[in-house]
């Protein structure tokens, strides 16, 4: 009995990467939905891109003006991370569904190493999607073509990784204490849109009104590696973006633990 009781607490770190894999290799073979994100993403970038290139003058941050096609490519670099990372968690309903889940409750492994592994997982589809954006920014010219490029895209890979943890953990808390895609939908949707509207990354608000999403911080640090230029301190983006990441995570792994599967 202890022995059972030691191997349900641990971490088994094979299954988290055959997890991990599964969620990434899922998204990457499901080819429409890799063409719908670089769809969204290519129309996102020339809407928003375009409509900042008729303004008069460019945007200003913290007394600097900045290109707004670089502003609007680094915006939408970081949203792709709130959508993937809410929708991340629709995939707990297919195994719901499918009764994978159910499988994987009753497997000699802890929900620990079952919640790290959907976790990296949707993180890894995160950075995917971003590399994508941030390629096809690159490409239609959006941040120049300086070779300092290549070392700040590289940093972005982790700064990516942190910004998704505290949007994972969102769409692991809903998703696993609803119990129907209806009502899911309706609280994404109720959360994803002010959260994007209101971090400033397709148009530029006061700081006043940018202090208070936890996912504007995100936002800006994706803005100040890519383009040197922030509105908040470094340090705080960082903080704030960490902490919130940590924060959720814990409640999304507490969710996770409580979670029941109908019969």
């Amino acid at each position: 009995m202890s022995d059972l009781g030691i191997v349900n607490t641990k971490i088994n770190y094979n299954v988290v990467w055959i997890l991990a894999k599964r969620e990434l290799m899922g998204f990457w073979r499901n080819k429409s939905r890799v063409i719908s994100s670089l769809a969204q993403g290519l129309l996102f970038l020339f809407v928003f891109g375009m409509g900042f290139s008729l303004l008069s003058s460019n945007p200003i941050v913290q007394g600097v003006s900045v290109d707004p096609r670089a502003l609007v490519g680094s915006g939408i670099a970081a949203m792709v991370i709130l959508f993937t990372g809410i929708f991340g968690g629709m995939s707990i309903f297919r195994d719901k569904m499918f009764g994978f889940m159910k499988e994987l409750l009753v497997a000699p492994v802890s929900r620990r190493t079952l919640m790290l592994g959907r976790t990296v997982g949707v993180a890894l589809q995160t950075m995917l999607q971003v590399l994508i954006i941030i390629g096809l920014s690159i490409a239609i010219g959006y941040f120049g073509y300086d070779l300092n490029l290549i070392w700040r895209v590289m940093l972005i890979i982790p700064v990516a990784f942190l910004a998704s943890l505290g949007i994972v953990g969102i769409g692991l808390t809903i998703s696993t204490r609803l119990r129907d895609m209806q009502s899911f939908g309706l609280i994404q949707t109720f959360i994803v849109m002010p959260m994007m509207w209101l971090s400033g990354a397709l148009i530029p608000l006061p700081t006043q009104v940018l202090m208070f999403n936890p996912f504007s911080y995100s936002v800006d640090l994706f803005r100040f590696v890519l383009l040197g230029v922030s509105y908040f301190p470094f340090w705080l983006d960082l903080l704030v973006t960490v902490g919130f990441g940590t924060a959720l995570i814990l409640i999304g792994a507490q969710s996770f633990n409580k979670m029941e599967i109908s019969q």
